[in-house]
Formats: structure tokens, sequence, C-alpha cells
């Protein structure tokens, strides 16, 4: 191994030489040792920054509780709405079901049957799917209407 100085001219490479040796300078005798004193940790710097963290806390919560609070009430106010319009629904669907039920009353489908000229058969016949033949007597009515189209029976 040699005994040369190593230079890094990476790391300095604006270095030429090294300074020549000099010998080390004689220090003074050292000062008398003091006590050590605690030095006091900034006691109003941490009292401040807990109370702003707290005071902030407490407004978050007051803000969330009063977000909540508004959406409560505003979520009351929809539903008594919606009852209501689910009251005035159901009133016109009850009055629209009597309207049908006294459209469908056989009474009156017989009152406009007649109005459009039909005759009540008084003697039906069936037909038998199966064998095709006619069940009953088929009689001819008393009269013929014409019907709204012009056919006649």
């Amino acid at each position: 191994m040699s005994t040369a100085l190593a230079y890094d001219t990476v790391r300095r490479p604006n270095s030429v030489l090294p300074a020549p040796l000099q010998p080390a300078p004689v220090a003074a005798p050292p000062a008398p040792r003091r006590a050590a004193v605690p030095v006091a940790a900034p006691v109003a710097r941490t009292r401040v920054v807990a109370a702003a963290a707290l005071v902030g806390l407490a407004a978050c919560f007051v803000g969330a509780q009063l977000v909540l609070s508004i959406g409560t009430a505003q979520g009351a106010y929809e539903l008594a709405a919606l009852q209501q319009r689910s009251d005035v629904l159901t009133r016109q669907q009850q009055s629209q079901q009597e309207a049908l039920r006294s459209l469908a009353a056989p009474q009156r489908l017989a009152a406009k049957a007649a109005a459009l000229g039909m005759v009540p058969d008084d003697s039906p016949a069936y037909l038998d799917a199966r064998t095709g033949r006619v069940l009953g007597t088929v009689d001819s009515t008393a009269g013929t209407a014409a019907a709204p189209g012009g056919i006649t029976r």
C-alpha cells in the first residue's frame, strides 16, 4: 500500500494540492465546567397549539351537528310533503275505482248495449271446441237491429 494521500477529484474538482502540514496550535486551557441548567420547553407555544386544536375540533363538531340537524329537518319536510301527496293520490285512486265500478255495473252495460242497438239473447248456444258441435238451439231474435258498423244480425 501506498502512503501517499489520495485526492477525490469528484468531490473537490478545484483542489490543486493539499495545504502543507503545519504544527497543531497549542490549545488554551479548558474553561471551568459549569453545571448544566435544564432548558425550559416553550410552554406557552405548546399551550397555544393545544388550545387552537381544541377550538378547531369544537368548531368541526358544531359544524357537523349543524349539518346533521339541517339535513334531518329537510328530510322531515320532504316526508310530510310526500305523505300529503300520497293522501291526495290515494283519494284520487279511490274515486277513479268507484267510477270504474259504476261504469262496469251490469245494468250500465245493458243500457249501453241497448243504446248501441244490441238485443239480449234468451236462448244462448255454445260451441264445443273438441267436437265442433253447437250445443243448445239457435233461435233468431225477434227483431234485428243495426250495429254501429252497419252489421245486421
